[in-house]
């Protein structure tokens, strides 16, 4: 799965790496990097580059995760900090979320 954030920002899933990618004008921005589970995706780390950060970009990235493991009817396992402070703000995903303990 892919998706265009804006022209310039193309989200999508790398099966290969096991990790989400975004990139910015074909560079390569941040990356979410995740384990599948057999009862959930666990998201465990998620990066943006020095100098694409404070620019919204690793919620962006968190968001499409999100929706991309949702879409396919999994839960959420948030095991990064990033993914576990984004999933807790935005109460709307809480049902589709698996706390792990050291996450919460």
């Amino acid at each position: 799965m892919s998706g265009h954030i804006r022209d310039d920002i193309v989200v999508s899933r790398n099966d290969d790496q096991d990790r989400y990618e975004l990139r910015v004008g074909g560079e390569l921005a941040g990356t979410a990097e995740y384990e599948d589970a057999p009862d959930a995706v666990a998201l465990t780390h998620t990066v943006v580059r020095e100098e694409f950060r404070h620019q919204g970009y690793s919620s962006m990235l968190v968001k499409f995760a999100a929706e991309d493991i949702i879409a396919a009817g999994r839960r959420i396992k948030p095991y990064c900090s990033y993914a576990a402070s984004y999933l807790g703000k935005h109460h709307e995903l809480s049902h589709h979320v698996s706390w792990p303990q050291e996450a919460r």
